[in-house]
């Protein structure tokens, strides 16, 4: 039988402090995979008494004679910003490539780095179904969770509702539309993007995040796929995550998120001996998303300009009552305003780069970033 590999688990924080309870409580609660794990609590700066709570926390429910790793807490040393918080975290694991990190800090390193948000929850199976989807699989070198989004999560890091009932589901079209795209990438081993809520990968790769760089995830998976490897998104290591409601914070975090795209995206190329399959791949996602807004202005422009003057008067008629009816449903408001936040995020990025430091201004225990 094959050994299990060991895990390392970083959990980066920036003032966490209000949902940082709920995650610890999670990883207390979740089944661990047979050997020997270590838990890392990064902490990039904060002005919350997240580390002080973290250290008191480690004390409560990672204390000797509970089975379960200790937990460390750590200051990110390397750059303020995520990507240095990932960076410390990896060189204290002496996972990222540098034997005389890890000879510094006395790590032995994990045969895994997980890395995970602290505002989201995983399911009771979630770690041994990454141990075991990286033994059975040698061609793997990075793993992803599946993501369920929910209304609300309760405070003992239960995967359920603030009210002690099941978890409520709040995905919405894009969302599982997105799920789709994964899982059919994922079955060739060349899923793109990947959640950095619930990411691991073999340490032996010793790969770390690009500094400045805001999309971490994007930028690991980017190396992972350059070495050669499979990355994969895992059906059965499942991690839920609080749906921002409609907002002004959401609209904040989308256009975060999409000037993190557009920042990464131009780096996100393969060598040039990749198979073509695998570069085709990147080469689509550098061209067509940012290029979506323009060919909807165009095609639109099109259908206006060159198919109805050339329909008959009543077919004319109904083409552009149906076109109407597309643009102002549900559906078709949500495109408007992605393809708007991609054309935002373009133009913001190219007056100046997003920095990859992070502001989570929780409010609450449910709260998203």
């Amino acid at each position: 039988m094959t050994t299990p590999p060991s895990l390392g688990v970083l959990v980066p924080c920036r003032d966490e402090a209000a949902v940082l309870p709920r995650k610890l409580r999670n990883l207390a609660r979740l089944r661990w995979p047979p050997g020997e794990h270590r838990l890392l609590v990064v902490d990039d700066g904060s002005s919350d008494g997240t580390a002080d709570l973290a250290r008191a926390l480690g004390d409560e429910l990672f204390g000797e004679g509970r089975g379960l790793p200790r937990l460390e807490v750590v200051a990110n040393d390397v750059r303020p910003g995520k990507a240095g918080a990932i960076a410390a975290g990896l060189a204290v694991l002496g996972a990222d490539g540098s034997s005389d990190d890890a000879t510094a800090h006395g790590a032995h390193a994990p045969d895994l780095v997980l890395l995970t948000d602290a505002d989201v929850v995983f399911r009771e199976e979630a770690l041994v179904a990454v141990a075991r989807a990286f033994a059975d699989d040698a061609r793997l070198g990075m793993a992803c969770g599946s993501q369920e989004f929910v209304e609300d999560l309760a405070d003992d890091g239960t995967p359920g509702a603030a009210d002690g009932g099941p978890p409520r589901p709040a995905a919405g079209l894009y969302d599982r539309l997105t799920a789709r795209v994964r899982a059919l990438e994922s079955r060739g081993g060349r899923l793109f993007s990947i959640h950095g809520q619930l990411l691991a990968w073999r340490a032996s790769l010793g790969i770390r995040p690009t500094p400045g760089i805001a999309a971490d995830d994007l930028d690991l998976m980017r190396q992972v796929r350059a070495a050669g490897l499979a990355v994969r998104k895992l059906d059965d290591a499942r991690f839920l995550e609080v749906k921002t409601p409609a907002g002004p914070r959401r609209r904040d975090q989308e256009l975060r998120r999409a000037r993190a795209y557009v920042q990464v995206i131009g780096r996100c190329r393969l060598p040039a001996d990749a198979p073509r399959l695998d570069r085709a791949h990147f080469a689509a996602y550098r061209t067509l998303p940012l290029a979506a807004p323009w060919i909807a202005v165009a095609g639109a422009a099109a259908f206006l300009a060159v198919v109805v003057p050339r329909l008959p008067h009543p077919a004319a008629l109904v083409a552009l009552v149906v076109g109407a009816a597309v643009v102002v449903s549900p559906a078709g408001r949500r495109a408007a305003r992605l393809l708007g936040v991609i054309a935002t995020a373009t133009r913001l990025e190219r007056a100046g780069t997003l920095d990859d430091r992070w502001d989570m201004r929780r409010t609450d225990a449910g709260a998203a970033p």
